[in-house]
C-alpha cells in the first residue's frame, strides 16, 4: 500500500505493518478451551484517502495472512471460538471458521446505538457502507469437538442481539464481554483475546494494542 508523504495515520500504519506484525511474539498455550478472536480485517476501498472517515486506524491483514493464524492449533480438542466479522467480510469469516477446523453454531449481532437511544426505544448509529449503511457488526459462535452448547451448559437467557453504543475504534462492548465471561467459566481451562485492546483479567491477549 501506498501512501503520501504528508499522511501521518498512513506512514503510522506503514511502520507497524513493516516493523511490529512480523515480529509478535508467539502464542504459548495450546490447548485453549475458548478463543476471542477479532482480526484487522482488510480494507482496501479508498484506503489511500487520508480524508476517508471510514479508513482504519491501524495496519490490516491480507485475506490469506488471517486464514493463516494459527487458530485450530492453538485450540484444544473440545473447545469455542468467538470471530468478531464485518458486515463486508462474513464470507471470509465463514471460511476462517472451515480452514481453522472450527463448526459454525450462530451468530450474533451487536447493533450499534446513539446516545439517545433507551432500552424501551434503541436507536441505531448510522455508520458508512456503499450497499446500505451499517450499523451492526457480528461474531460467529463456532465449536470444535464436542464443548456443549450454551443450553447444556446452563446459558438459556443469552440474547443472540446486542444492543449497545459504539466506544473506540474496534473495542467491544460490555455486554459482549458479559457472554463470553460466563461461557469461559462453564467451560474452564485456559482462554485468550487475540488482537486484543488491552489485558482482560483471567484472559491471555495476544496482538495487543494498547
Amino acid at each position: 500500500m501506498k501512501y503520501q508523504a504528508d499522511d501521518k495515520t498512513g506512514q503510522l500504519k506503514l511502520a507497524i505493518a513493516l516493523d511490529l506484525i512480523p515480529g509478535l511474539p508467539p502464542i504459548q498455550n495450546i490447548d485453549y478451551k475458548l478463543i476471542v478472536c477479532d482480526p484487522p480485517w482488510n480494507f482496501t476501498l479508498r484506503e489511500t484517502d487520508a480524508s476517508h472517515r471510514g479508513r482504519c486506524p491501524y495496519p490490516s491483514m491480507s485475506d490469506a495472512e488471517i486464514l493463516q493464524l494459527p487458530i485450530g492449533s492453538i485450540a484444544h480438542q473440545n473447545s469455542y471460538l468467538l470471530l468478531w466479522v464485518t458486515n463486508n467480510h462474513l464470507p471470509l469469516g465463514f471460511s476462517c471458521l472451515n480452514y481453522w477446523g472450527f463448526e459454525y453454531r450462530s451468530i450474533f449481532t451487536w447493533v450499534k446505538t446513539t446516545k439517545a437511544s433507551t432500552e424501551e426505544s434503541p436507536k441505531a448509529s448510522i455508520g458508512i457502507g456503499h450497499y446500505g449503511r451499517n450499523c451492526t457488526e457480528h461474531f460467529l459462535v463456532a465449536t470444535r469437538g464436542k464443548p456443549g452448547c450454551l443450553t447444556n451448559h446452563g446459558l438459556t437467557n443469552i440474547p443472540n442481539t446486542i444492543f449497545a453504543p459504539r466506544s473506540k475504534h474496534s473495542e467491544k462492548p460490555p455486554e459482549f464481554w458479559t457472554v463470553a465471561d460466563r461461557l469461559a467459566e462453564k467451560l474452564g481451562g485456559s482462554r485468550i483475546e487475540l488482537f486484543a485492546r488491552s489485558r482482560r483479567k483471567g484472559w491471555d491477549s495476544w496482538g495487543q494494542t494498547s
